[in-house]
Formats: C-alpha cells, sequence, structure tokens
C-alpha cells in the first residue's frame, strides 16, 4: 500500500481496528456466498491452474468474462497456495473491502479525520456493496484507491501501472485514468506522459485478446449492452434504494443526506483531492453507467466510495444546522458539541442500520448466508455427476455455478461464453432456442422460462428428465434413436 510517511495516532489505530473487526464479521457472515456470475471467472481461473490456457470451455477461446486481470490473480494465488478458487477470491475480497475502506479514510483524514473514518465505515457497511463479496468489485475498489493515493503521492510511475491493471480488472475503469490524466495536466500544464505504461499494459493485453479470441471487448459485455432485459442502471439505483427502504424506513434520509452533503461541497468546497476527484470518478462513472449498463447490484459498487463522502458530508452539514437553531443554555452546551452529538448518534444509527440489512438481506441456509439460486443449482450438478457424463455438454441460461461446479460443456442460452448466439438473441429466445438446438445439440438443456418451455414441445427428442424448486426447472436429455427415456411429467 502506497502510504505516505504516517505515525497512526489513537483515533487512527481505533478506525483501523472498527474497520478490521467489521470486514472479518462480514467475512465470516457472507462466508459461503458468492453471485452466480462470479463463477463463470472462477473457472476461467481454474482452466488457467489445470493448464487448459484462458478458456471456459476447452479448446473454445472466447472471452466470456469481464474481469482478466483478476482471473489471473486467481489463477496465480491458486498455483502457489493450492488453495480452492472459491475460496481464495472470499479472502481477496475481504482482504480488499477492507483496505479500500483504509485508503478512503487515509485520503480524507488530513482534513478530518473522524469525518473521514465515519466516510469509511459507512462505505464498507453499505447494504448494497456487500453484495458483490466474492466478486471482482472489491479488489476493484481497492486498486483505485491505491492508484488514486500513488497519484497524490507523487508516484507517477506506480500510479500508471496499477491504473493499467485496473483498467485490466474492469476496462470501463478506463474513465478513471481520463479523470487522473485531465487533473495532472490542469495542475501540472505538462502531458501525463506516466499513463504510457498503463497503456502498453493495456495494450499487451488487448493484443493478446485479439490473437487469442479474435475480439478485442468480453463477449459478456458485448451480450449484456444487446439484451434489453430488466431496468436500466439509474432505475435500478432507485429499486435497490426503495427495497432497502421498505426494510426500514429511515433509509429514506439517505436522499436528503446525499443532497446536503452535495450543496455542502458545492457551497464550502471543504474537500481533499482525494475526494473530489473520486466524487467526479462518481459523476462520470454514473453518467456512462446510465447510457450503457443494466440494473445488477455489483455494478453500483463503483459509485459507493463517493455516496459515503456525500452522506457523511450531509449528517455534518445538517447537524451543525441544527446546532445554529438549538439553544440550551439550562445544560449550557455549545452549539458544536450539540452538532458534534447529533453527527454522532446520526453515524451510529445509519451504520447500524446498513449492518442491519446486510445481514438480514440474502436467503438464510443452515445458519449462513447463501445465494438461494447456489442451493437450486448445486443440486442439479449433483443429479448430473450421477446421471451424466462430464464430458457431455448443457445448454442454460445461468452457466455460473452450473458449470463450475459440473465441468461439462457449457452452451450458454445467454451467450456470455457462446459468442455464435449473438445474432439469435437480437430476434428473441426462441430463436436463441432454434440456433441451439441446430448448431450445438446439447446433451442436457436446463430451462425455467415457459416461453422455452413451450418452445421445447416442437423438439420431441428432447425429453424432460427432471424437474427442481417444486417442477420450475426442467432438465431434459437429448434422446438416442435406440435410447429409452423414463421422461419425467411436467405440469402444463
Amino acid at each position: 500500500m502506497v502510504l505516505q510517511k504516517w505515525t497512526p495516532s489513537l483515533l487512527d489505530k481505533f478506525i483501523i481496528l472498527s474497520l478490521s473487526l467489521i470486514v472479518i464479521f462480514y467475512g465470516w457472515l457472507y462466508q459461503g456466498f458468492a453471485q452466480d456470475d462470479a463463477f463463470i471467472t472462477y473457472r476461467y481461473a481454474h482452466n488457467l491452474v489445470s493448464g487448459h490456457g484462458f478458456v471456459y470451455n476447452l479448446n473454445e477461446p472466447v472471452l466470456g468474462t469481464t474481469t482478466p486481470f483478476y482471473s489471473i490473480i486467481l489463477a496465480m494465488v491458486a498455483l502457489i497456495s493450492g488453495q480452492e478458487i472459491r475460496l481464495i477470491s472470499h479472502l481477496i475480497s475481504s482482504f480488499s473491502l477492507w483496505g479500500a475502506g483504509l485508503l478512503l479514510y487515509y485520503l480524507g483524514r488530513n482534513h478530518n479525520a473522524l469525518w473521514a473514518g465515519a466516510t469509511a465505515v459507512v462505505f464498507i457497511t453499505n447494504p448494497l456493496l456487500i453484495s458483490a463479496i466474492g466478486m471482482e468489485t472489491f479488489f476493484l475498489l481497492f486498486l483505485l484507491l491505491l492508484t488514486l493515493q500513488s497519484y497524490l503521492a507523487g508516484k507517477f510511475k506506480l500510479a500508471g501501472i496499477l491504473l493499467g491493471l485496473l483498467i485490466l480488472t474492469r476496462y470501463e475503469t478506463a474513465i478513471f485514468g481520463g479523470i487522473l490524466g485531465v487533473h495532472f495536466f490542469t495542475r501540472r500544464k505538462q502531458l501525463p506522459f506516466w499513463l504510457i505504461l498503463s497503456a502498453l499494459l493495456v495494450a499487451i493485453w488487448l493484443a493478446f485478446a485479439w490473437y487469442r479470441f479474435g475480439n478485442l471487448i468480453p463477449n459478456s459485455a458485448q451480450v449484456k449492452l444487446v439484451e434489453k432485459e430488466g431496468y436500466a442502471f439509474a432505475t435500478g439505483l432507485l429499486i435497490w434504494w426503495a427495497i432497502y427502504a421498505n426494510q426500514s424506513f429511515w433509509y429514506y434520509a439517505l436522499a436528503p443526506l446525499i443532497l446536503l452533503g452535495s450543496y455542502t461541497i458545492i457551497r464550502f468546497k471543504k474537500l481533499t483531492s482525494g475526494y473530489a476527484l473520486i466524487l467526479i470518478w462518481t459523476i462520470m462513472y454514473f453518467s456512462v453507467a446510465s447510457l450503457v449498463a443494466g440494473s445488477f447490484s455489483w455494478y453500483y459498487g463503483p459509485l459507493m466510495p463517493g455516496l459515503a463522502i456525500l452522506i457523511v458530508w450531509g449528517v455534518i452539514f445538517g447537524a451543525q444546522l441544527v446546532g445554529q437553531l438549538v439553544y440550551l443554555p439550562k445544560w449550557n452546551l455549545a452549539r458544536s458539541s450539540i452538532a458534534a452529538g447529533l453527527s454522532v448518534l446520526v453515524i451510529g444509527g445509519l451504520l447500524m442500520l446498513q449492518i442491519f440489512s446486510a445481514v438480514t438481506g440474502w436467503v438464510k441456509h443452515e445458519g449462513r448466508i447463501i445465494d438461494s439460486r447456489e442451493i437450486l443449482y448445486r443440486d442439479i450438478v449433483e443429479w448430473l455427476q450421477q446421471n451424466a457424463d462430464h464430458n457431455q455438454s448443457l445448454a442454460a441460461g445461468e452457466i455460473g455455478i452450473l458449470g463450475y461446479y459440473s465441468h461439462m460443456r457449457i452452451i450458454d442460452l445467454r451467450g456470455l461464453v457462446t459468442p455464435s448466439l449473438l445474432p439469435a438473441l437480437l430476434q428473441g429466445r426462441v430463436a436463441t432456442l432454434k440456433e441451439v438446438m441446430a448448431s450445438y445439440k446439447p446433451d442436457y438443456l436446463l430451462t425455467d422460462e415457459e416461453v422455452l418451455i413451450k418452445a421445447m414441445l416442437h423438439y420431441p427428442h428432447y425429453r424432460p428428465v427432471q424437474t427442481f424448486r417444486e417442477g420450475t426447472y426442467i432438465l431434459y436429455k437429448r434422446q438416442a434413436p435406440d435410447e429409452k427415456i423414463n421422461d419425467v411429467k411436467i405440469a402444463q
């Protein structure tokens, strides 16, 4: 970690300890949790470690992960440690959350250590952020803030290298490189030649990607831009906020706090350079994502440091405003003391609220927090391991857990790792199924989509062999000419 000379004070140590305890608690609480999409990256890392190369399906060079550098990091650590990739990702994710919180604190402590500490804790306890544990999101935030700290410390070559790795973690963080480049030029009136290091790292990867995969953009990113399902990014943020507001009415207070924080920063400009650049990044990322991105919860992770800054500064302004209006001569309380006490009370309440939401926000299974889909897909994998061959193929709409644990060849009905389906995806789900049947003839097909279940009636050589989750998921098997299958009954 690139930190300027720093002798921690008692307050520093208390905040570091607080961040550590919260992250350890979350790491323990979410030890069984990972989003289904994360397992796509895990499978790339597994194949790297196994010597099969940077592929999802063996001998099929397709760039289906949006985070190539994180995949490589997972593979390297797995190769050295011999540990399971899912566990490695969980530990890296937890450490990265702690590191990102510490860096966010350090970037603001010179202005006000207490409020910077509150910002860091509000950031790491955000319930929407914690749902990304096990993914590359926390690693990305750690790299972003580490790049920023290196830049502000004048270590421009190191910042250039870190920025290159950051972009290879997620391509959209190239926006942050533009922000730093413009900031450098406006402040120093010099061209940011250190960005050449970033460009060189990215160029090496892009050259490899073009040679290996035949394209530069991850196929999964192309598919998500093509498919217009779900909510837009900005709408999704409001929906997620409403979900948490339904858990507790007090979440409605976040909107005025964010507005107050924005007013305070614009009106009084009391920010460190680090926090100012984080807010610029927040605005730029939100603007671009609103144009092209969907509403998956982990897409909002890059906004959380900036939102934490706005929330805390909103609390500060609101408490100071109340302190100016309240006069309590009986207790001889100074207005500043009233404001400070109110700020601590509000921040403490917000932290308790966010921790409560993170604890109760996911399905509990056998005393652990777990993505409910994993229960379903692990049951399906268990059936496949008992009744199918790992060399056979499986077509499915969600492929993360299924692919990682079954090791079967996967045909992705969403096209994330099956790029030839992209034209069919533009024509709809039935056209996609038709292309899958014509081009791939999968041994098994799993779906819960009513439109596909009806369409499967046109393929009599596929018979339903098992149902899951009370019949909502149906597993079909391709029937050989001389094979008899006892197909299961499907409720009409």
